[in-house]
């Protein structure tokens, strides 16, 4: 967005011509909100009004309404430009010469949950610098006495610190570091150094987190979207089969989790997961520049930052419309490999609910009708992880996702919403006899044909 246009937009929602006389009494009123604006939008980026009067309302005796902080702040907008309103919002400075920055950011913070801290944490905000914790810190000090004090050292700190903060651009680290010529020691200390940046950037308030940091999210969504599984690692201490199963239900282990460590063929290996992403990325950002489903720029290529709910949000639209497949392939310069697969997802691709009945060492096995209502079971291999590891539930358990065929294999796309039904014996009964009739015919290994 060019400057004037910026300029243009701002005087629209900031008007000279709207400023009247503070209303009397309402001075040290003014003062307090001026005060929650700046903490607003330092720890959120951007706030809808109605939210700001809610949390201010909730921390104050003296109530406000949104007309009124448009009244009573739009001078200070003017004079000191801290923040401004745009549309229904205020918004930092920053978004001033781009507006458009503000419709993504809030794209990224939709549907999560805003951090609201005690009135004296908040107004601590006010100063722009503020942070609640010492992790930024102790990674300014390492750096300081790994590399000295100097304008490398503190420059190549503050850009690193800036993108951790504000994106997901880890990959900038390197370019940073060797443009700043910082060199460890060796690997130790890089380790150190990698050890202390990502307990600082998990540790850290975001704008697209509504002012969260990414462990707190995490813990949140991870009880709201509870069903959404994403390859958790499962990560176990040795144990020996005949010992008392650590999962507390009374068994041994060998007749119990021991499937989990088992299943060592139950997952793709990490060059055919590689493969798999690197394609699937590749087709997700063409299908979101193509149909436009987030705002984000989703970068064809694996390692990808993006956020995984933008990533779902182009799937579901792909899974709606197949045929963008088609369209990916005639207007894209791909190797033959990936052709193929791509073209397999389009003809064989399987969208569904499946009952997970059994895991096995090479793949979980899971019943469907198909298009006749004939009952099959299908095996199914994790990406990064084996199905078993990856759900860590109780069978049978029923989910629902999109099978592909994949090098002879059958795998799903890389989500797995858990359908949350307790069944029970009869239920089961009934499952384990339907699926000892289907057994006897085999189990689907493979889609291709």
């Amino acid at each position: 967005m060019n400057k004037e246009k910026a300029k243009e937009i701002f005087e629209r929602y900031n008007p000279t011509s709207d400023i009247v006389r503070c209303p009397r009494g309402r001075a040290n009123i003014r003062k307090l909100l001026d005060s929650y604006a700046r903490a607003a939008v330092n720890l959120y980026g951007i706030i809808r009004r109605d939210d700001f009067v809610n949390i201010f309302n909730d921390q104050n005796e003296d109530k406000t309404t949104k007309e009124e902080i448009y009244i009573l702040l739009l001078p200070l907008v003017l004079k000191n430009g801290w923040y401004g309103f745009y549309k229904e919002y205020i918004v930092h400075y920053c978004f001033f010469d781009d507006f458009k920055q503000v419709e993504y950011l809030l794209e990224q913070q939709a549907d999560k949950p805003r951090y609201v801290p005690d009135k004296d944490e908040f107004l601590k905000y006010v100063d722009e610098g503020y942070e609640d914790n010492d992790y930024w810190w102790n990674v300014f000090s390492f750096m300081l006495d790994a590399f000295g004090f100097n304008r490398n050292t503190t420059v190549a700190y503050e850009e690193i610190k800036e993108i951790l903060t504000y994106s997901d651009e880890i990959r900038e680290l390197g370019s940073i570091l060797n443009e700043h010529n910082i060199i460890f020691r060796d690997e130790k200390q890089l380790q150190q150094f990698a050890d202390l940046i990502m307990h600082a950037k998990n540790n850290t308030r975001m704008w697209q987190n509504k002012g969260h940091t990414p462990s707190e999210l995490r813990e949140i969504l991870s009880k709201r979207y509870k069903n959404i599984i994403k390859f958790p690692k499962l990560e176990r201490t040795k144990i020996k089969r005949n010992d008392p199963c650590p999962c507390g239900s009374g068994k041994k282990y060998k007749k119990c989790c021991a499937i989990f460590d088992d299943a060592k063929t139950a997952q793709l290996s990490p060059d055919e997961s590689r493969l798999f992403y690197e394609t699937w990325f590749g087709l997700i950002s063409y299908v979101n520049e193509r149909k436009s489903v987030v705002r984000a720029k989703i970068k064809p290529e694996y390692p990808n930052t993006i956020d995984w709910m933008m990533i779902k949000k182009v799937r579901d639209v792909l899974w709606n419309e197949p045929e963008l497949i088609n369209e990916y392939i005639g207007e894209t310069e791909l190797p033959q490999e990936k052709i193929d697969i791509l073209m397999l997802w389009r003809s064989k691709h399987k969208k569904g609910m499946f009952l997970i009945m059994e895991y096995r060492p090479e793949y979980a096995v899971a019943i469907a009708p198909n298009s006749q209502g004939k009952d099959l079971l299908y095996g199914i291999k994790g990406i990064c992880n084996s199905v078993a590891n990856a759900l860590q539930r109780e069978l049978p358990v029923q989910i629902e996702t999109v099978l592909l065929p994949f090098k002879g294999k059958i795998i799903y796309d890389s989500f797995m919403s858990v359908i949350d039904i307790r069944f029970g014996g009869g239920a089961r009964e009934l499952f384990s006899e339907i699926y000892d009739k289907v057994i006897k015919h085999g189990i689907i290994e493979s889609l291709d044909t």
